[in-house]
């Protein structure tokens, strides 16, 4: 079984991509360098393909974590993404699941006290996990507050040398709140321009944004098509997504249908989404 990783996050954003990207510790991903096609040579690369899950598990209703680690191992994920996690739930997880995670802190109401209730975001991975950090992208500051929002990311790679830069995003909800949620997406390509493309990017979440929003398309890469994941019990409306790289392939995007038991482990459905990039010792060929 797979240890349980470090929970400590940097408020710095991206400020250790780049050492532990070339790191010879962070073994999969030694060249800090993205491959381009070649010009004279041919060079083989090799499709390889990760499933990535997201799912908002409403943490302060207090799931079955027993039944949700069920799920999720039933999907083989590379990389979970959860958001309104509390840090004991997700070391739970990571525990049930034999994964390593990290957690980032979003608000907390009864601040300072009940530090435990303290509602965050986290990742985690059967592989190898690295630069976590987070920050507020959102203008509500107080840590108090359920509107502040966040975006969490950490470097996960594998043992066949493939890595991604994980995003993991919970953007401001409520219709009237387009705006807001413009703001935040705006900020979240920011970040993603800022840490660069080696590795790629992947970045999935609790959008709070139906399909046609336009927010949706300020987030760079692809976005999985796939069905409604909200209510749980009837959904109605997708407002869960994941986004990966614009060369990469989906191959399969999957969401429940719903139903009472759904309903019973949270109010969204999980998104899982698997999909293929070429890779070529150790770096992606874009």
């Amino acid at each position: 079984m797979t240890g349980i990783g470090s929970s400590a996050v940097s408020e710095d954003p991206g400020s250790d991509i780049g050492r532990v990207w070339q790191s010879p510790d962070f073994s999969p991903t030694r060249s800090p360098n993205r491959v381009t096609r070649p010009q004279t040579a041919p060079v083989e690369s090799r499709p390889r393909e990760w499933t990535v899950v997201s799912w908002n598990i409403l943490g302060a209703r207090r799931p079955d974590l027993s039944r949700l680690s069920e799920v999720l191992a039933g999907r083989s994920p590379d990389v979970v993404m959860l958001q309104e996690v509390r840090r004991g739930q997700a070391e739970d997880l990571a525990r049930r699941l034999g994964m390593r995670f990290t957690w980032a802190f979003k608000h907390n109401p009864w601040r300072p006290f009940f530090s435990s209730w303290a509602e965050g975001a986290a990742i985690l991975t059967p592989h190898q996990l690295g630069a976590p950090a987070h920050t507020q992208i959102s203008t509500a500051g107080s840590k108090r507050s359920w509107r502040r929002r966040i975006l969490q990311w950490a470097l996960v790679g594998r043992d066949d040398r493939s890595a991604y830069l994980v995003y993991n995003a919970h953007l401001t909800p409520d219709a009237q709140e387009s705006e807001a949620r413009m703001g935040e997406g705006r900020r979240i390509a920011e970040i993603v321009a800022e840490n660069g493309d080696s590795p790629p990017a992947v970045i999935g979440g609790d959008m709070n944004a139906d399909v046609g929003e336009s927010v949706l398309n300020v987030i760079p890469g692809r976005r999985a098509e796939t069905s409604a994941t909200n209510p749980a019990d009837a959904p109605v409306v997708t407002i869960d997504h994941v986004v990966v790289p614009d060369a990469a392939t989906v191959v399969s995007a999957d969401v429940p249908a719903g139903g009472a038991e759904w309903r019973e482990l949270s109010d969204h459905l999980p998104v899982t989404v698997t999909f293929s990039l070429d890779w070529v010792d150790g770096d992606w060929v874009g």
